[in-house]
């Protein structure tokens, strides 16, 4: 039988829902960090579901988190294997 550990668990259920992949999708082709707002216009989903979203995607350490004052910022972690992997599949598969 397959057994995953908990990171696995929790980078499988990050990436194994299509309203995550798109705001990731969008996070990196903007290039920059995003707040939840400009996420929500870029993705056509509404902002509470972004925030909760992305709740999952900073846990799953693919995606950070900056507060600058009271504003949350958003980009990929370049520093996450796993986010790089994702990103060469999303240039491979042109996306």
């Amino acid at each position: 039988m397959l057994k995953f550990d908990e990171r696995q668990t929790m980078l499988l259920d990050a990436i194994g829902n299509s309203s995550r992949l798109k705001i990731f999708l969008a996070l990196w082709k903007s290039k920059e960090e995003l707040t939840v707002y400009k996420i929500s216009q870029k993705t056509w989903l509404k902002r509470e579901s972004v925030d909760y979203h992305l709740r999952k995607l900073v846990e799953s350490k693919l995606v950070l988190r900056k507060v600058y004052g009271v504003i949350p910022l958003y980009t990929i972690n370049k520093e996450s294997p796993e986010a790089n992997a994702l990103i060469e599949f999303f240039i491979k598969a042109r996306l």
